[in-house]
């Protein structure tokens, strides 16, 4: 549809439309939600507002009175709504969430928190025209599982040694993502050797990687990674730390840090040491906040884009 631009816009706005919906209807099914997505905007106003009329209702969600109707029938049924008398006129019926509803409503509170962070960062792009960004934004959210990302979110996390192929393929891929967004043409072949082939990696230097993994319906997701590797003298170094874009803020880098931590001072490491960039404002300040300082670099750098270079004395809380 994209190739006829403007004359097709209906069809692809009703198209992100539907996929949402069933996306919204996949998340609510796996978190066992007992709602249709497309009850949304009538249960979040009258959850926001209180009892209102159908005719209400339709003025300010902009909907026509049948296509309310319609959608209030099912609600009645599903018991979600209960139909009050206004008490300022007894000819006129109101409607308010029902206790059902109040709590499907309270039930699906932490999973909006969650997709709102999604599709945040999926519109976290600028265009000046339209059309260019609306086709940014079908290939955001057409080409990947809103749903999937969604349910990473909410899912229990726990850190896992890298070993099968899916966990090599997904570091890989974590820290190439990271590479191609902040410095795409400094991809050196150090680089490459730890990405492609992190079990040889970790034979040569005795070093270890860890991911942040979730598993639903018994498949894993990899949402984040770090790589260790020690040195003489009782000095470990850091490397790797990535975390999936959709995962953003949710403490992953930190619990890799830690545990990374913990596993430096069971093996008897002094000084902890990394490499990053004064620009990823982020990662400097999550460093900072785990005690790292930075100091001159001690030796030649194996990165063109590390400027920065930290170091921890071990001995203390994370």
């Amino acid at each position: 549809m994209e190739q006829f631009g403007v004359l097709t816009l209906g069809s692809r706005m009703k198209r992100l439309s539907d996929y949402l919906f069933a996306q919204v209807q996949e998340i609510y099914g796996y978190c066992e939600i007992p709602i249709s997505s497309t009850y949304f905007p009538i249960l979040r106003l009258l959850q926001v507002e209180g009892a209102l009329s159908v005719t209400e209702m339709a003025d300010r969600l902009h909907l026509s009175h049948p296509a309310i109707s319609k959608q209030i029938s099912k609600m009645l049924n599903e018991a979600l709504l209960d139909k009050i008398q206004d008490q300022r006129d007894q000819r006129r019926t109101m409607l308010t969430l029902s206790s059902m509803g109040q709590q499907a409503m309270a039930k699906v509170e932490p999973v909006l928190l969650e997709m709102q962070q999604v599709l945040e960062r999926m519109l976290s792009f600028s265009s000046d025209d339209f059309m260019t960004a609306l086709v940014k934004l079908e290939q955001q959210v057409l080409t990947d599982s809103v749903a999937n990302k969604v349910l990473d979110r909410l899912s229990d996390i726990t850190i896992v040694q890298l070993e099968s192929e899916q966990h090599q393929l997904a570091f890989h891929d974590l820290n190439m993502n990271w590479l191609e967004r902040y410095f795409p043409g400094q991809i050196n072949k150090h680089d490459y050797e730890l990405l492609d082939s992190p079990k040889a990696w970790m034979s040569q230097y005795h070093g270890q990687i860890w991911l942040a993994v979730c598993e639903r319906d018994g498949k894993e997701s990899v949402l984040g990674c770090l790589a260790f590797k020690p040195h003489p003298d009782k000095v470990g170094e850091i490397l790797k730390l990535a975390v999936a874009d959709h995962c953003q803020g949710m403490g992953i880098a930190q619990r890799l840090l830690s545990h990374c931590h913990k596993i430096a001072c069971a093996q008897g490491v002094k000084t902890l040491y990394l490499e990053t960039a004064n620009c990823l404002l982020a990662a400097k300040s999550l460093y900072e906040k785990n005690g790292f300082v930075a100091k001159p670099v001690p030796f030649t750098s194996l990165y063109k884009r590390a400027d920065l270079y930290m170091e921890k004395a071990l001995g203390g809380n994370p």
